[in-house]
């Protein structure tokens, strides 16, 4: 229980009274519950869903489906997402990136880089059907959350010192077992065979954003962590989007 709470109190704004003492192992040990924190998330979208459907049209439903999206999280990963293109983008070398990544102000790229995925994400939701799109806002916030739990698996902490590092040093196999079996079981309840479509998409490409990072900075921050959930929440809504019209 110790773990569920610290993963909703380090990717949620959802209160939970008097915070959590945390030591560093704890860190590590509570990404097991990261998919189970998405599909909290992902239960409060459907409700902000289905509330909204009944007497808003599907553009404003979405758009308050969005919003509520942003505000669960504190807009956490997406302020993550936006460093991460703005130090891809210009820094030269692994040090001028992280630095850049490190600097509070957002450069235009960044900024553009987020209204477009924001726009996109908007995009995919007004175009999903009403009988698919609650199964996407369940599963997606939980496969995004599981992506992170890989990356930090499958990588070590690109800087010296920082918030994230915790969740590197202390890492287990037993994190990544449990994150994986919950969105495995998630993903085979919602789509059963099609399951394996959405899966595959969504490996390919974290392992390739994985790989790239590594590659760029030498490992992962909590910066690259929070841009690695928000673009593998949107290939599952363009992959989910795809089942739709397939």
């Amino acid at each position: 229980m110790k773990g569920l709470l610290i993963a909703l109190q380090f990717l949620t704004i959802i209160p939970l009274g008097h915070p959590v003492e945390v030591k560093g192992s704890d860190f590590a040990s509570s990404m097991a519950f990261f998919p189970l924190v998405g599909m909290i998330i992902g239960g409060l979208l459907i409700l902000i869903n289905l509330a909204t459907s009944i007497f808003l049209s599907p553009l404003i439903a979405s758009t308050l489906v969005l919003i509520g999206w942003i505000g669960i999280s504190g807009a956490l990963h997406l302020d993550g997402f936006t460093d991460t293109i703005d130090g891809l983008c210009g820094g030269k070398n692994r040090g001028e990136i992280l630095r850049i990544m490190k600097d509070s102000s957002n450069g235009a790229k960044g900024i553009t880089a987020l209204i477009c995925l924001l726009l996109l994400k908007f995009t995919l939701l007004v175009g999903l059907t009403a009988s698919c799109k609650n199964y996407a806002l369940l599963f997606t916030p939980v496969v995004g959350r599981w992506s992170m739990v890989m990356g930090t698996y499958l990588s070590s902490y690109a800087r010296e010192e920082g918030l994230g590092k915790a969740f590197f040093t202390h890492k287990t196999a037993k994190e990544i077992f449990w994150a994986s079996l919950i969105t495995s079981c998630l993903g085979l309840a919602l789509f059963k065979l099609e399951f394996s479509y959405i899966i595959g998409i969504i490996l390919a490409a974290n392992f390739l954003l994985i790989a790239y990072l590594k590659r760029r900075i030498g490992g992962l921050t909590g910066d690259t962590l929070g841009g690695l959930n928000e673009v593998i929440e949107l290939l599952a809504l363009f992959s989910i989007y795809c089942l739709t019209i397939a």
